[in-house]
């Protein structure tokens, strides 16, 4: 009886302990200061403007969710609003400021994976889905 009321005490306890840390290795939310998360940050957006077709800049306007998940590296997940800026590619950029017409600006949301390896010295975007 003793034995089967500790089993029971000690799954709950396991089971509660996992529920209030997550998963192991699964996403979880991160800190949009940390530095590690900027630089991942920075570095999508770099890549997003390498590759658009857009003639000016765009910059992310808002952060709405950004996560982490550790597997061999890290993973950022982020969702962002990103803006046109007036600051043509391949100029001086200097203060990239969206235009004041709210209909110049042309928010879109990306959903942006970045895989992270510094032992590598590796930052690769896995996925940006820019809608």
């Amino acid at each position: 009886m003793y034995l089967k009321m500790i089993v029971s005490l000690l799954f709950f306890f396991v089971v509660s302990s996992v529920a209030s840390t997550g998963i192991p290795g699964a996403p979880v939310n991160a800190d949009i200061n940390d530095k590690d998360v900027q630089k991942a940050l920075q570095f999508a957006v770099a890549q997003y403007n390498r590759q658009s077709n857009d003639a000016f800049v765009r910059n992310v306007s808002k952060v709405l969710k950004v996560q982490q998940q550790v597997v061999a590296g890290t993973i950022y997940i982020f969702t962002v609003k990103i803006d046109i800026t007036y600051c043509k590619k391949g100029g001086v950029k200097t203060m990239c400021a969206p235009p004041k017409d709210p209909n110049a600006a042309k928010a879109i949301q990306c959903d942006i994976t970045v895989l992270s390896q510094p032992w590598l010295k590796s930052l690769k975007v896995t996925k940006n889905t820019c809608m």
